[in-house]
């Protein structure tokens, strides 16, 4: 006897009241699922625990979502599930039409053959366009994701005013190691893993519930129902097997990154390494940190194939064995004599090939659901390592806590205060891990005044001026400083920024705040030609800044883009940090060893432009000759107690600049003396 279903073309139906089955077998599914859901996390919680992880992975994943996405990502999460539940319905379509064209080849019905086989043609034209816009979806949402973290994260670290990129890097115990690495890297495969998780969890909940419904339509629940006990069953084994891919996930990009910060500083000291002749004890710090991370890797595919073995006799071998048993199950029963209507062979043939279709997408389903557990954990150590990063650019922890509490408590707590000079009162300096460089500082400098300090390597000459900047914290005593825009530093390793060069001499204006300000193009080459560094200016047939390209000399203009990082040499770079620093022309300049690389001539040149441009100046520096070009000397000590002493260190009449100063002998002189004087003197003018 045909049934009904089949002859208005559905599929062979083997039970009867198939929709009673559909509505019990949904229930079915929903209640398997939620157990999935329980156990999966159940697992993961295990293994995080095992493995001393703390905040959950959902957690850690919503607060980094929470934090950054909107609702451009949440519509394309919604777009991607349409998708994938329409793709669903698709392959269930796809399953009873191949059922249909097993069964026009047994019966031989090439009419019918003909018509399906165009209906399938037609069909997988819009199954293709569902196909392409998943994997377009899906790229959407993990670059949406990259981008909205890493912009975040961008907002974060470059926060004006707290320096955060510096704190990050420098300043604490509590650095983020490798913060770069995290940024370009960590939060690239974090989105890539969580896209991943998402689509891969959205397609196997759908494919297991409508499946699951069809098959207890057409075969009653025990189909169903036994995949699931076996599939649970197996998950138990399979857990004990199973890998902390969360933990393993988090060392693999602590070690991913540390090998990448290898090659950066041989990158960044390549010339210095070149002149040691250091390839060798390079090469075994570069191999000694790709080892750690291949012998992570080679542990983490041991494991992975320990846990594979299990995972596929049982998931997905063993399993097939149990959905023949299933599949012939109904036919056994009619044999045996069970009340079942007579099928053809066309029928059973039919029934076979889409039922089996059916139980395999099903299986599946269940096997990817268990499965993810995996995806999930690799994206725990990632979540955790993106969280920490977001958590450190937020919130840096807080450094000599102890040191100011004391000095809260004291006469002299910190303070800053706003004035046209720079004035510092009981100020005390310490290093971020406690140590006492500089006690009860006390002076003031007034405009046009100049101050060289000096002191012993380490004792602390820089770190005043990291306090002044609010790169260190302010501990004990009262600052008062003019405006930010009235400092300006100068360090020794010059920073060139990327652009024309008007935008490294302007640095950090644009060229539209620049013009709204009424400075001109004639400013910035007056400033390069103060600094020496001009290309306009030629002697001897060669200009002060240019360059050679495939045998051509180049002049650049200041529109000119150029690798200046790598194209300048290091004095260049300094003379440009002069042009720099006299096109803003603050009120202090802090000069921190910046002409080094500089030769004499020019070095008192940019000195006495600092004196024409009326300047105050504050130097740090080891040569004992610039104090012809300043007034004062504040010298640290470096003693434990931080003492310091200041004192004048030139004098100038008639235009004839005098200094002197005491250098130690490397050995005692014939009459015992250990120290001897130098005396200086430079007959000062101006010369436009």
């Amino acid at each position: 006897m045909l049934n009904a279903d089949f002859v208005r073309g559905g599929p062979v139906v083997l039970v009867s009241r198939p929709q009673r089955n559909a509505g019990l077998g949904l229930l079915a599914a929903l209640g398997f699922y939620c157990y999935i859901i329980k156990f999966s996390d159940r697992v993961l919680t295990y293994k995080t625990k095992k493995s001393g992880g703390g905040e959950g992975i959902r957690e850690t994943v919503l607060r980094i979502l929470w934090q950054t996405c909107g609702y451009r990502e949440a519509l394309t999460v919604t777009k991607l599930s349409l998708m994938l539940m329409l793709r669903t319905f698709g392959s269930v379509w796809v399953s009873r039409h191949w059922g249909k064209i097993v069964n026009s080849v047994v019966t031989a019905n090439f009419p019918r053959l003909k018509q399906l086989v165009s209906e399938f043609a037609a069909a997988t034209v819009a199954l293709s366009v569902l196909n392409a816009l998943l994997k377009f979806y899906n790229s959407t949402l993990r670059l949406q994701v990259r981008e909205q973290i890493t912009r975040w994260c961008h907002e974060m670290y470059l926060r004006p005013g707290y320096t955060v990129y510096y704190r990050a890097n420098r300043v604490g115990e509590h650095r983020l190691e490798n913060c770069d690495h995290q940024i370009a890297s960590d939060v690239q495969i974090f989105s890539q893993v969580f896209t991943d998780v998402v689509s891969q969890s959205l397609k196997p909940t759908v494919d297991f519930i409508v499946y699951s419904v069809e098959l207890s339509r057409v075969q009653g629940l025990a189909t169903p129902l036994t995949l699931y006990a076996w599939f649970a069953i197996a998950s138990c084994v399979s857990t004990w097997t199973l890998p902390p891919f969360g933990e393993i996930a988090a060392t693999r990009q602590h070690l991913e990154g540390q090998f990448r910060a290898r090659h950066s500083d041989l990158i960044a000291h390549c010339e210095q390494i070149a002149f040691l002749r250091g390839e060798r004890p390079e090469k075994g710090v570069l191999n000694a940190s790709l080892d750690r991370l291949l012998a992570h890797c080679r542990r983490e595919h041991h494991l992975s194939f320990n846990s594979e073995i299990v995972r596929q006799y049982l998931n997905k071998y063993f399993v097939t064995v149990i959905g023949l048993f299933l599949v012939s199950r109904p036919l056994r029963l009619q044999r045996c004599g069970a009340p079942m209507p007579s099928y053809t062979s066309d029928q059973i043939a039919q029934y076979f090939s889409s039922t089996w279709r059916n139980m395999e997408a099903m299986a599946t389903s269940i096997q990817d659901l268990f499965e993810l557990a995996d995806k999930v954990g690799t994206l725990s150590g990632l979540a955790a390592r993106v969280g920490r990063l977001m958590a450190g650019l937020l919130e840096r922890p807080p450094v000599l806590v102890r040191e100011t509490e004391a000095a809260l408590a004291g006469p002299h707590p910190p303070t800053f205060e706003r004035g046209k000079s720079l004035k510092f009162e009981h100020v005390s300096v310490y290093k971020p891990d406690g140590t006492l460089l500089v006690k009860d500082l006390n002076f003031a400098i007034e405009p046009g005044q100049r101050v060289l300090i000096t002191g012993a390597n380490g004792c602390g000459k820089s770190s005043l001026f990291r306090v002044l900047c609010g790169l260190w914290p302010l501990v004990e005593g009262k600052i008062t400083k003019p405006r930010d825009l009235d400092l300006h530093f100068v360090p020794q390793n010059v920073f060139v920024p990327v652009g024309t060069l008007r935008d490294v001499v302007i640095y950090p204006k644009s060229r539209e705040e620049v013009e709204a300000d009424g400075r001109t193009d004639k400013d910035v080459q007056a400033c390069l030609k103060w600094a020496h560094v001009s290309p306009q200016v030629v002697a001897d047939g060669r200009a002060q800044l240019e360059f050679v390209d495939r045998g051509v000399v180049v002049r650049p203009k200041l529109d000119e883009v150029r690798d200046w990082q790598k194209e300048l040499s290091p004095g260049q770079k300094q003379r440009v940090a002069f042009a720099r620093l006299f096109f803003h022309r603050p009120r202090i300049a802090v000069l921190d060893e910046c002409t080094n690389g500089v030769s004499p001539d020019v070095e008192h040149d940019l000195y006495d432009r600092c004196a024409k441009l009326k300047l105050a100046v504050f130097s740090i520096s080891h040569k004992i000759e610039l104090k012809l070009f300043h007034d004062f000397e504040l010298h640290y000590t470096g003693d434990a107690e931080g003492s310091w002493s200041m004192s004048r260190c030139s004098e100038t009449r008639d235009k004839v600049t005098f200094s002197s100063a005491l250098v130690r002998l490397p050995e005692p002189g014939p009459n015992g003396r250990t120290e001897t004087k130098i005396t200086y003197e430079r007959h000062v003018w101006f010369v436009e």
